[in-house]
This record gives structure tokens, sequence and C-alpha cells, in this order.
């Protein structure tokens, strides 16, 4: 009878008769005893092979977070950092892709910052002088001192000269015209300086330099909020400009062998909107050329910059909180904002009431309503709200000043914090959404959503001679101004089109009801 031992460590089937003393014998209850002995030993380590890739694909997520917000933080701090391009390019290409700390990044930068100063530096110091070659005429020369007396950068050909000082105002206009009398004339005879240049002329174009750097500036200050919602676009003349939304082409139906081809229902939404003209003038009188005003002047030009800026910023905000802050009213006869279905004519289902809250409850509701806008087919019954969704979340939130800390609270990552959940903050909406202040906005409760306008564009800024406005002065002997009014004048002229050209990337939060 063949019975199975253990016979050092071995498992073997042998006679009966062969079996020694130090043999194990091996019964049936004892195989089922290791059978199941092996059973659970692979279950757990089943079980254990299981949880190491639950937890690699964890650890996996909050790595790529890390990534993301680390992403966030390197654009910003580069924005904020004043370095020029070719530095920037420098850290970005250290830090792009990886997970690093606040610290290292700075070292980085501050690090570039020490390598541009000791650039700078060496390029200051300059040996025995020699002559360059490069020679200047008087216009040349004026043109320089003008800049100098209104603080302004000059050409870069111009960076070499070096003019007689001007003392102000007066002695420039006193230059260039001979009018020692301030009768408001120009005459020859009493000039002495060989020039081509004129007082206004001059005058001009250091003004518009100033309104230049004061838009940027003012800008700066938040004014240029607009820019990261909006398409800017040139225009070639005043026409109206048209925000036309072409239908989609959802999917194309089957046609079968020898079938008839239907026709595509498409169509279009037009929005159209007209160039306003904004401006004004300023007068700079004789008697202020007289007492040598010039930092008035200077002021003047600052003035028109800044309201240059802030008029548009006024009437993108305006977008928003016209009509009961419902909106102006579109082609399909709705207004911008309105809870209506999209499947009824004029319905835009992009208007709620909820509070922005401390969490991403409210959030979320609106990048799910905003989401799943459907696409334009054509405006017509049983076409309204069939289209494929958009499917494209929000890119920036709008609020007013009252609640930027709420906002910033829910979507700028606060490396500062231990206490963080970084996977649950930035696996929602933290680093990926952009707070946005509107000035303008004085409610302290509503707020609104945008998309990207690169990926879904809405509303289009159009500008037909510069977002920046131009000076003219009017001040030749033979402007009536001048001789009526003893005045030169300064106009200002803007002409700007705003136009929504489709109502799906933005969302509006009225609270107040």
């Amino acid at each position: 009878m063949k019975v199975k031992v253990k016979r050092n460590g071995v498992v073997i089937e042998i006679d009966e008769a062969e079996v020694l003393p130090t043999d194990e014998l091996i019964t049936e209850a004892h195989l089922s005893e290791q059978i199941d002995e092996d059973t659970q030993a692979v279950r757990r380590l089943l079980a254990e092979n299981e949880r190491q890739k639950q937890e690699a694909e964890d650890a996996k997520k909050v790595r790529a977070s890390r990534v993301k917000m680390c992403e966030y933080l390197l654009d910003t701090a580069l924005g904020a950092s004043k370095l020029p391009n070719a530095a920037q390019s420098v850290v970005r290409k250290m830090f792009t892709g990886k997970v690093f700390e606040p610290t290292e990044l700075e070292d980085a930068i501050e690090e570039q910052r020490k390598v541009l100063t000791e650039v700078l530096a060496s390029q200051r110091i300059s040996g025995p002088g020699r002559s360059t070659g490069a020679m200047f005429n008087s216009d040349d020369q004026l043109e320089a001192a003008v800049a100098d007396l209104f603080g302004v950068e000059r050409r870069a050909e111009l960076a070499a000269v070096k003019p007689a000082r001007l003392s102000g105002i007066r002695e420039l206009y006193l230059m260039l015209t001979g009018d020692f009398e301030l009768h408001g004339g120009y005459y020859g005879e009493r000039i002495s300086l060989a020039t081509t240049a004129d007082f206004a002329g001059l005058v001009k174009n250091a003004l518009n330099k100033i309104v230049v750097n004061s838009f940027e500036r003012m800008g700066t200050a938040g004014y240029d909020w607009w820019k990261k919602i909006t398409l800017q676009e040139h225009f070639t003349n005043l026409n109206d400009i048209t925000g036309t939304l072409v239908g989609t082409i959802g999917s194309l139906p089957l046609v079968a062998e020898q079938g008839e081809y239907t026709e595509l229902a498409v169509g279009d939404s037009p929005e159209t909107a007209s160039f306003l003209k904004y401006g004004g003038y300023l007068p700079l009188t004789l008697e202020a050329i007289d007492r040598d005003e010039t930092r008035k002047l200077r002021q003047y030009a600052v003035e028109l910059g800044n309201a240059a800026m802030r008029n548009i910023s006024e009437k993108v905000a305006n977008i928003f909180t016209t009509n009961s802050a419902a909106g102006p009213v579109m082609a399909d006869t709705g207004a911008l904002f309105n809870s209506t279905a999209v499947t009824t004519a004029g319905g835009h289902a992009n208007l709620l009431t909820t509070a922005i809250g401390t969490d991403y409850t409210a959030w979320n509701a609106i990048a799910l309503a905003m989401y799943n806008q459907p696409m334009l087919v054509k405006n017509a019954t049983g076409y309204y709200g069939t289209g494929k969704k958009l499917a494209v979340e929000p890119r920036y939130c709008l609020v007013p000043r009252a609640l930027r800390a709420a906002a910033e609270a829910l979507f700028i990552p606060r490396w500062s914090s231990a206490q963080q959940n970084v996977a649950n903050v930035s696996a929602t909406w933290g680093g990926l959404v952009d707070p946005v202040v509107v000035p303008e906005w004085t409610d302290a409760t509503d707020y609104a959503a945008v998309c990207d306008p690169a990926i879904a564009p809405s509303i289009i800024v159009g500008e037909r001679f510069g977002l920046v406005p131009e000076i003219y002065i009017a001040g030749r002997e033979t402007d009536p101004a001048v001789f009526m009014n003893d005045e030169h004048r300064l106009k200002v002229r803007q002409f700007i089109a705003l136009v929504v050209g489709d109502f799906r990337p933005l969302h509006k939060e009225n609270v107040g009801g």
C-alpha cells in the first residue's frame, strides 16, 4: 500500500513497509489543512498586492496634484518677479514638471536677479572716453530734451544724446514760437534755434508716451482684469462689429447605399455692437505756459491714460450688472443671464443665486451647469438646447473686492498652511481657477464665472485706433482756440465696441436676489 510521507522537508510517496521512524506521515486531513493554509496565504498576498497598487495609484494622484500646484506657483512667481523673459525661461526650465518647495523657487529667482545685477554693473563700467561716431542734429537734441522734461523714455536712437536741460514748458514754448508777448502766434524771425520741430508736435509725442505709461500702470493696479476674460480685436473701419456664433454639427447622419443626402441643420446667432467714441479735451492756456506749469501738464496726460483704462474696465463690468444684473438682451430675445431652460427660446440656464461659500458646493454647481451647456445648432423650434455639450470648465471667478478673500481662500493654494490637505484641495479647484477682482462692482455678494476666452470666447473688445487713446493738440497760430481763448487744446479720443458673442462661457450668481 502506498502512503505519503514528508522526509527531509520533501513530500514523497512510498510503500507502507518503507516508512522510517523519522518520516512524517501525510494524511488527507493533513493535506486539507495544508491546502487551506496555502489558500489563505495566497489570499493575503493578493490583498497586499491590491493594497500596494491602490497606494501607488493614490501616491500618483497626489504627486500629479502637487505638480499642478507647483506649476501655478511657478507662473505666479515668475509673473511677479519682473525678470526679463530670458531669465524667466531659465527658471521655468529648472522647475517645469517638477515638485519643489517655494523656498527653492525663491532662491532661483533671487539668483537670476543677482546675475542680472552683475551684468548691468559690468556694463556701466567704462574705460577712457572715445568717439562712437554717432551724429545728432538740433532736432534730436530738442526731442531728447523734451523727453527728459516730461520724464518719459527716449527713443533708443537718442539714448546717447546729452542735451541742455529745459527749465520748463515756458522755455520750450518761447524757444519754438518766438511768442514772447504771449499773443498765441508764431514769430519765426525771433527764433534762433534751427529746427523743423514744432511746439505742439513735440508736446503731443511726449504726452502720448505718458498716456501709454499711465494706461499700463492703471492696468497693473487691477483695472486690466478684463483682458483675461475677453478677446481684443483690431478693426480697420467703424462699421458695426458682429459676434456671429455659428451652429455646430453634432454628428453626421447615416446615408444608405444610393440613399439621399439630407440637409444639415446649422444656423447662427448674430450679436452686433456699434463703435462708441469717447474723449474730451483739456486746455493748456497761455497763462499756464507763462506760469511754467509743466508738472500740471504731465499730470493731465496721466489722468487721460488712467481714465481710458478705467473706461474699458467700466464698460466690460457693466455687461454683468446692467438690466438689474441680468445683462444685456441678446439676439435670441433672452437676457444674457437667466435661469430659463436652454430648450426654450432665449433660455440660457446660466443664472443662480447661491453664495460663494467656504467650500466648493456652489462652484461645482456652476461648473456643472457650464460644462453641460449645449452648443448652438440653430435658433429654431426643435433645435433649442439639442447641441452636444460645451464640455468646458470655468477658468476665472469674477468677484467684487468684498469677496476677494473668500475667492482666494477657495482657489489659491496656501503653501504656508501645514493643515491643508493638498490632495483634496488641488484635486478639485485649488490652483485651477483665477480669482479676478472687478473694481467697479459694488454688490458685496454677487459674482460670476468665465471660461478661458482662448477656448470658449464670449466677450469681444473691439478697437479702431488702439486700446490706448491718442492725444491730439490743437495749438498752431491758425487754430481758433489759440486766438479766441488763448489756449492749446489737448484732445483725447478712443473708439471702443463691446459685443457678447455667446452666453455659454459665462455664468452669474445674483445672490442678493
